[in-house]
């Protein structure tokens, strides 16, 4: 599945990537997680909340190891903003987690 690809990817950046950047907490790691999969899910056509409400649900109870292992990992300061700005997965990796 190309979400776990990329939520793989993400977590080894995370882990790794160091220069103007704090410990990632809990709330950064869902932050993350749940714009990959909201992205991931519009990029699918999937539009009815419902539905993307149970798939956030799903794969965050799926993703909650990952989680984990994200929790302590060095992000950038501007994590944030950049998520909400950011218009598609592979964005998110290469620009907000770099």
């Amino acid at each position: 599945m190309r979400l776990l690809r990329l939520l793989l990817t993400v977590l080894v950046v995370v882990q790794f990537a160091a220069c103007h950047r704090h410990p990632a907490t809990e709330d950064d790691c869902e932050a993350i997680l749940h714009r990959l999969i909201d992205l991931e899910l519009s990029e699918s056509g999937y539009r009815d909340p419902v539905l993307r409400t149970r798939w956030q649900n799903d794969l965050g109870h799926r993703f909650a190891g990952d989680l984990d292992r994200c929790r302590g990992g060095e992000i950038r300061s501007t994590l944030r903003p950049c998520l909400a700005s950011a218009q598609s997965s592979e964005e998110i990796i290469h620009r907000c987690l770099d």
